[in-house]
This record gives structure tokens, sequence and C-alpha cells, in this order.
């Protein structure tokens, strides 16, 4: 196993994460799963838009990947809940 270092940026929240990884391309997966919980976990509590950075650096310091997603506000109507009755408009 090879430890690989995070260096995540959400919003101007700044944070390096340690993962140990088999590889560059078993890592970088785990990259993409903790991006979806963060950007999942977001949308379930905060319901507000949100940037998130990430990079991925091995024990010699390189970048093995960088991505970044949004995950925008959702839309007030698309969130209300409807009476049993109530048809949607």
């Amino acid at each position: 196993m090879t430890t690989f270092h995070f260096d995540i940026d959400s919003d101007g929240a700044a944070t390096t994460e340690q993962v140990d990884a088999a590889d560059a391309p078993a890592a970088i997966r785990q990259a993409l799963l903790l991006v979806s919980e963060i950007l999942r976990d977001h949308a379930l509590c905060d319901h507000t838009a949100i940037s998130l950075r990430i990079s991925v650096r091995g024990q010699d310091e390189q970048v093995v990947w960088q991505g970044s997603a949004r995950g925008l506000q959702p839309v007030a109507e698309d969130n209300e809940v409807k009476d049993a009755g109530q048809t949607p408009s």
C-alpha cells in the first residue's frame, strides 16, 4: 500500500487527508467516491450551492489527479412537500 494525500478545497475551507491505496488509479477512485459523498451530504443537509476541488498527490508530492465539482442550489419549488391530495403545478 502507498500513502496518497487528498488536498480538498470546498468553498474556501481547505483540508488534507491521507489515504492508503494500492496504486494511483485506486487512489483516484477513492477521491471520486469522496467527492460524491461530500456533494451528497451537502445536498442532504445544507441545500445551498457548493464548489469543490480535490488534488491527489503521491508520496513524491507529484499531483496524479485533479478534479472539481459543483452542486447548484436546488430550485425551491422542486423541494416543496406536497399534500397527498395536491396535484403538481
